[in-house]
């Protein structure tokens, strides 16, 4: 919701130099690396697994925050359970799932989801509340479609599968009231929509959230990251749609930068312009809780940063570390040393292609295409990665440990049990923030025991989200 919750590599082929990589990266001569398979990360165990809904983790994770969505009326349990049990009667349950498997995910998700979405169109303007309500569930099975359709059959589909997920969420939101208002904010980064939920109580100026989203997460789930609580307790929120995400993302190809403070700018002058906006405060989830602390550090006029989990290194989370350090110690090297090392590892690479385990190939797919427009194209027509080296380079600048540093702010740092993907980030960059008093900032852990395990709590979004606005509501009265 990378390098969201999702977005790292569990498992990947690990393309690396190894005794060879010596005279390779001194010599323009392609010759090929070296190739080994890495471990997935430490498994989580039952003590912090809430429920298995399928053999595999890549599968089960994913449908874990559909259950959660729950919480805000934007799933349904039993329907969540019955497309779980239809997609586990068509593949077997498979801990390794194939192409195949992956179709079935996004078959059962779909077709699921276009007779919600059916319903939906028959309620009628009698009945608002159950049209919207069925709009959002059928817009969070499309999201779900839309997260595992690169590992599918039909990749080229995925432009089309978010055009869905978005406009069954548009309907969804055009039944709200207050009505939800759409804009859009220039940027370096070209057009950024912003959608503004106004707060249902009060008037004049209002506490009001911008939610950044991470590396894959849709509009539809912000409603379990904050829109639900945030309207609850009286708040303004702002959503937004920056490079590497959503429209910009699928429909332009504009992929991440990790100077998110660019992006929050225009966003943040925009709504202070409002005159309903008072106080405004920063949450970054997932990958944005990231992207976020640069703009918690650069950006004049936030009130408060909520970190939601925080991380403050991308390329060490990339499960191919032995192909990420040859890139860090040649991407800065002279043209011939740097050109025989890309060669080197991507012909490694591409001899290994064949053999990996589908999932391996669908998270490079789904993790590559948001830092590189080429992986997208190759994704997207079923194709390996044909400059690895590329895309590897292409992650080096998400490192942040600087920028909490410079952080100044109130900041809230979440911090969740067993995340096989921040892992003990979260508390380190806690410990970076050497600017903030120690009155104004907070880490906050998330077990198990209460329900909120796992990266970004997926059937825990209630709990996290009392954690974070009780904050919040604290730093800014």
């Amino acid at each position: 919701m990378l390098v969201d919750r999702r977005w790292l590599l569990r498992s990947a082929a690990a393309v690396a130099a190894l005794a060879a990589a010596k005279p390779l990266m001194g010599s323009a001569e392609a010759s090929e690396v070296a190739v080994e398979s890495l471990a997935s990360s430490p498994p989580t165990g039952p003590t912090v697994v809430p429920l298995d809904l399928f053999t595999s983790d890549t599968f089960n994770d994913q449908a874990l925050f559909a259950l959660g969505a729950a919480s805000s009326q934007s799933a349904e349990v039993g329907e969540v359970l019955r497309i779980a049990q239809l997609i586990n009667a068509r593949t077997g349950d498979p801990a390794d799932p194939g192409v195949d498997a992956f179709d079935a995910y996004c078959d059962a998700f779909s077709k699921y989801g276009a007779e919600i979405a059916h319903l939906a169109a028959s309620s009628g303007a009698a009945h608002s509340v159950t049209t919207r309500n069925r709009l959002m569930r059928s817009s969070t099975y499309a999201a779900q479609e839309l997260f595992f359709v690169l590992g599918s059959a039909h990749g080229s589909r995925e432009e089309q599968v978010f055009e869905k997920a978005q406009s069954r969420w548009l309907q969804s939101v055009a039944l709200f009231d207050p009505s939800v208002e759409h804009a859009e904010v220039a940027s370096p980064f070209g057009p950024i929509p912003v959608h503004f939920f106004p707060s249902p109580s009060g008037s004049g100026r209002r506490p009001t959230v911008i939610i950044s989203e991470g590396s894959d997460g849709q509009n539809v789930e912000t409603m379990q990251f904050g829109v639900t609580a945030a309207l609850a307790r009286g708040y303004n929120v702002v959503l937004f749609e920056g490079p590497g995400q959503m429209t910009p993302l699928f429909t332009r190809s504009v992929i991440f930068t990790a100077d998110w403070n660019r992006v929050v700018a225009p966003v943040l002058a925009w709504a202070r312009g409002r005159s309903d906006v008072g106080q405004v405060a920063l949450i970054g989830i997932s990958f944005g809780g990231m992207l976020c602390s640069r703009a918690a550090a650069r950006v004049k006029g936030l009130d408060a940063v909520v970190l939601e989990p925080a991380a403050y290194d991308f390329t060490t989370m990339w499960g191919d570390q032995k192909s990420m350090a040859l890139v860090k110690e040649t991407y800065r090297a002279p043209a011939e040393e740097k050109d025989g090392a890309s060669r080197g590892l991507n012909a490694g690479f591409l001899a290994t292609w064949p053999s990996m385990p589908r999932v391996e190939q669908f998270t490079i797919y789904k993790r590559g295409s948001i830092f590189n427009r080429q992986v997208q194209r190759e994704a997207r027509a079923g194709k390996p990665l044909s400059d690895y080296y590329g895309l590897l380079e292409s992650m080096l600048p998400f490192r942040f440990s600087r920028d909490f540093r410079e952080i100044t702010i109130p900041t809230l740092v979440l911090a969740n049990e067993g995340d096989p993907f921040f892992g003990s980030q979260p508390e380190q960059a806690y410990e970076l923030l050497d600017s903030v008093p120690r009155s104004r900032k907070s880490l906050v852990h998330l077990t198990a025991q209460k329900g909120a395990s796992l990266h970004d709590q997926p059937v825990g979004p209630q709990v996290a989200e009392e954690a974070v606005f009780d904050w919040l509501d604290d730093q800014l009265s």
